[in-house]
């Protein structure tokens, strides 16, 4: 079979499963109230059905090549590669999305410090444990799966062959938690009263739990830059990914011929530079109307669906028993970790709306912006406090320190010794808790009474 067959019969076969999982999530009340995406389920699905259970044990499976388990290594680069195509400089630096993105900057370190922490610790008793597990938590609770597939990637090509799926696994959990302890949170919140716009936990809509848009709810997913008869809008938007992608490879050969070092920057890194440069070079020639972000969002966005949906189809689980012990231990040290430092800080900082405010950032801080805004929506249904604008500013303005963990995080975890990485870490760490404690900390308040419901 030639490559664009199997390229079309891998995408024939997680079209299938995402269908799979949009019935699954529709029909059965438990997913539902889960509000687990369909990517997700479908993925799932796809690990069931494949050769690693059903075929293990009735020796017939779902046909999932090896080419499927390299769809998320391609897609990360889509994704990350348009974070920053068309999009419009910010201008929003007020002390509500400074105070977010500071609260941010707290929670991201101090998941990059407790998993090296614990991951140092670790590897007292399993010798065979690389320092740069200690990473992926972070790569998969603050990054979410389009991050764990990137340094997961990055980590295999450091040396680290189970990198990507044990990044992966993370990521899973991450995103699971968040969504499952969330809800949990939300529940002891409004009954305890901190929730300003509900008297109890909110009924989301019927079609919001299912997942499907009425049809008198749908709105257009973008805008047609061009005239069909010229070139279909969908067409041009692709165009500028491919362009992108291309101009991605060309930068990534042409760093590894300057210096032999600047091999280990990864493909996404350069995508995303690429993306940002296209971006400023179509606004100089006086053509940034040829983008249509909503448009460039939506295409991320499908191949963030397709990469989740690979992702955790492919995942080994022969990888998971072998790591099992350190991801039991780091996975639910990670959640409560998550849950404690979110609130923490964030009853500490936030001057206004603190639950909302907390609740969106505790979701952003399991693996995507979606499910901080999806457990918003339920404690500010029209959302009219200011949890959404302080959970998009955390999302908007992380890139400064979390970047350079992604970017060049997998190489330096096989070069530096552990205590330097973890000491650099917490100094970082330290520095956002100075300037929380300087522009933003509420003394008067007892974090006790956020514990206990005083």
């Amino acid at each position: 079979m030639n490559t664009i067959k199997v390229v079309f019969t891998d995408l024939a076969t997680l079209s299938l499963l995402l269908l799979i999982g949009m019935i699954i999530r529709k029909k059965v009340k438990c997913i539902q109230n889960l509000y687990l995406p369909v990517s997700l389920i479908g993925g799932f699905v796809g690990l069931l059905l494949g050769p690693q259970i059903l075929g293990h044990f009735a020796g017939v499976s779902l046909p999932l090549g090896k080419t499927i388990s390299q769809w998320p290594g391609i897609l990360v680069n889509v994704v990350l590669g348009l974070s920053f195509f068309g999009t419009q400089s910010s201008k929003n630096f007020g002390r509500i999305a400074l105070s977010a993105v500071n609260q941010g900057g707290l929670v991201h370190q101090t998941q990059v410090c407790v998993g090296l922490g614990l991951t140092m610790l670790l590897m007292q008793f399993f010798p065979n444990l690389p320092l740069a597990f200690g990473l992926t938590p972070v790569y998969g609770f603050h990054g979410g799966h389009g991050t764990a597939n990137a340094a997961g990637a990055a980590l295999v090509e450091a040396g680290w062959a189970d990198g990507l799926a044990v990044a992966n696994t993370m990521a899973t959990a991450g995103l699971i938690s968040g969504i499952v302890v969330g809800m949990i949170i939300i529940n002891i919140g409004v009954r305890r009263g901190y929730a300003q716009k509900v008297s109890k936990p909110q009924d989301v809509p019927v079609d919001i739990k299912e997942g499907i848009v009425p049809v008198e709810k749908r709105k257009p997913i973008g805008k047609g830059v061009t005239y069909n008869d010229a070139l279909d809008p969908l067409a041009l938007q692709l165009a500028f990914v491919g362009i992108i992608l291309g101009m991605a490879n060309i930068l990534s050969r042409s760093l590894s011929w300057v210096h032999p070092l600047l091999k280990q920057i990864p493909l996404f890194a350069c995508a995303m530079i690429c993306g940002a440069l296209l971006s400023q070079i179509l606004k100089r020639l006086g053509l940034a109307d040829y983008i249509d972000r909503p448009t460039i969002s939506r295409i991320a966005g499908v191949a963030l669906d397709f990469l989740v949906c690979s992702a955790i189809a492919t995942l080994s689980l022969k990888v998971f028993a072998v790591y099992m012990v350190p991801l039991l231990v780091v996975i639910i040290s990670m959640i409560v970790i998550n849950v404690v430092v979110n609130f923490y800080f964030g009853y500490k900082m936030f001057d206004v709306d603190w639950f909302e405010r907390t609740m969106g950032a505790y979701g952003l801080e399991s693996g995507v912006l979606a499910t901080g805004l999806m457990l918003l929506r339920v404690v500010d249904p029209k959302f009219e406090t200011t949890g959404q604008e302080s959970a998009a500013s955390s999302a908007a303005l992380c890139y400064p320190w979390s970047l350079p963990y992604v970017m060049f995080g997998p190489m330096l975890a096989f070069i530096l010794p552990g205590w330097m990485m973890l000491g650099g870490s917490f100094v970082l760490w330290l520095f956002f808790y100075i300037l929380a404690r300087k522009f933003f900390w509420h003394p008067e308040r007892n974090f006790s009474d956020v514990v206990f419901g005083k």
